[in-house]
C-alpha cells in the first residue's frame, strides 16, 4: 500500500541511499525478507486467516470492498508517488487524529512520519507492494497530536473492481491499521 511509499515527503526522498554498504541490521532484514518472499511463493504457502473480533482479516480487494463501513483503519492511496491519501473511514480518523478533508491529497508520511519512524522497513514494504505483494510490518508513528503509536501496518494492491482484479492492474493501494500495545 501506498502508506509505506507515501512516507517519502514531497520535500524530498527521505529513503536512505543505495549507493552505501548495507550494515549487519539491514543485511539480516534483507535475508529474512527474502526467505519470506521465497516461502510465500512455494506451494507449501497457504496464508491463514484467523477472523476474531478484526483479527487477521484479507485485505479489502475492491474500492468497493474498501469503502464499505468498517471498524478496522482503513486508508485508499494513489498508486505513484506521492501516494497522495484518496480516502481513510471513520476508525482511520479516530486512530489517526486527522479528519477525511485533512488527509484528502496529502502523503501519509507528511502526516504520520516521525524520528521513530524506521525508513528501512518502510522501504521493504514498498519493494514488496512495487513487486505487487502484501505485506504487513509494524511501524513508529505519530498521530495528529503528536502522539507516538505502533501500528501494525497491512498493505496491498486495491482494484476498481472485479474486471481490474482479474487483471492484476491495482488502481490503487489499501492499508489497514492496528494500534499495536506494546
Amino acid at each position: 500500500m501506498a502508506y509505506t511509499l507515501a512516507m517519502a515527503t514531497l520535500e524530498g526522498n527521505k529513503f536512505p541511499p543505495l549507493t552505501r554498504e548495507l550494515n549487519n541490521r539491514e543485511k539480516e532484514q534483507l535475508r529474512i525478507s527474502k526467505e519470506q518472499s521465497q516461502y510465500m511463493k512455494s506451494p507449501n504457502y497457504s496464508p491463514s486467516f484467523q477472523h476474531k473480533s478484526g483479527e487477521n482479516q484479507p485485505l479489502p480487494r475492491t474500492l468497493q470492498d474498501a469503502l464499505r463501513p468498517s471498524s478496522r483503519a482503513i486508508v485508499v492511496t494513489e498508486t505513484s508517488k506521492p501516494f497522495r491519501v484518496l480516502n481513510v473511514n471513520k476508525a482511520w480518523e479516530d486512530l489517526c487524529g486527522y479528519s477525511f478533508l485533512e488527509a484528502k491529497g496529502k502523503s501519509l508520511g507528511s502526516m504520520l512520519k516521525g524520528e521513530e519512524t524506521d525508513q528501512l522497513a518502510v522501504t521493504a514494504v514498498v519493494n514488496q507492494l512495487l513487486q505487487g505483494n502484501e505485506v504487513t510490518t509494524v511501524l513508529t508513528n505519530y498521530t495528529k497530536e503528536g502522539r507516538k503509536f505502533r501500528n501494525r501496518l497491512h498493505v496491498g494492491p486495491l482494484f476498481e473492481d472485479a474486471a481490474d482484479l482479474q487483471t492484476g492492474t491495482p488502481s490503487y493501494f489499501v492499508g489497514v491499521l492496528k494500534e499495536v500495545r506494546m
